[in-house]
């Protein structure tokens, strides 16, 4: 159920042809047999009230118990987001996840991870981001991690990246059916952290530092204390391939609006 101003009517109409199978694909992530009841989209301009209750860096957002998802369409270039398509699948995620999870909590990077999964692919711009973010940054906790998706925009940009890596690292390390095992769990009034034990066999905080321990290995090309101007020439080319991508990405979608909007 997509609603929107009169000018944001083709994005709406684009947004509505969205394969149906990348939905059920959610729906598969999460564990959910039936996706529930309607969802509703509302596509708002920057200038609408929608969008100044949120930081400016944020390009959409879900709310599960009114299953209402916002799309904030003049902010869609910025990352984790490369089109509109992209962002209402991240945001379809956050609610289909909130009801595997029968409306317990789960923590945001949990949550933002699957929603990262389904609005998004692991590729090389992913991989040299996540680079980035070990590099600039330090290693944090879970609990760290949860409170960079609302500290500042270079911080939720890093966080994305991380809960990204660390949902698909957790997957891998179990099952494809990891997240909807556990959000069953959930549903069904088990704690998170226990329902976690119960599955991987590790408690959250084993799972932090075997995360980190295998990022470390990983990345042990990147002598960070000796700062080798190669190693950091390396980094340098990944980020600026990653920047660049988004800038030509935003480009082209700022284009193929304007020339529907013409054709309309």
């Amino acid at each position: 159920m997509f609603e929107s101003p009169e000018s944001l009517k083709p994005l709406a109409q684009r947004l509505q042809q969205v394969d149906p199978n990348q939905y059920q694909t959610i729906m598969d992530l999460v564990g959910l047999e039936q996706p529930g009841s309607p969802i509703r989209v509302i596509l708002a301009p920057n200038e609408s009230d929608l969008a100044k209750r949120v930081p400016d860096w944020v390009v959409g957002y879900a709310l599960g118990e009114a299953s209402t998802v916002v799309l904030l369409t003049d902010r869609v270039a910025n990352y984790p987001y490369d089109s509109l398509e992209g962002v209402l699948l991240h945001e379809i995620g956050h609610i289909l996840t909130h009801r595997a999870a029968g409306g317990h909590d789960v923590p945001r990077w949990f949550d933002e991870g699957l929603a990262m999964i389904a609005g998004r692919t692991w590729d090389v711009e992913e991989r040299a981001r996540l680079v980035w973010a070990m590099v600039s940054g330090h290693q944090v906790s879970f609990e760290e991690l949860n409170e960079w998706f609302v500290s500042d925009s270079s911080s939720a940009r890093s966080a994305y990246v991380i809960a990204h890596a660390l949902t698909l690292d957790l997957i891998d390390q179990t099952s494809p059916d990891f997240p909807k095992q556990l959000l069953a769990k959930v549903a069904s009034g088990i704690p998170f952290r226990d329902g976690f034990v119960m599955i991987t066999s590790m408690t959250l905080e084993h799972a932090e530092t075997k995360f980190w321990n295998e990022q470390t290995l990983w990345s042990r090309w990147i002598p960070v204390a000796t700062s080798s101007g190669m190693v950091w020439l390396a980094i340098t080319v990944l980020v600026f391939y990653a920047a660049i991508k988004q800038r030509k990405r935003a480009a082209a979608i700022k284009k193929r609006w304007e020339e529907e909007d013409l054709d309309l």
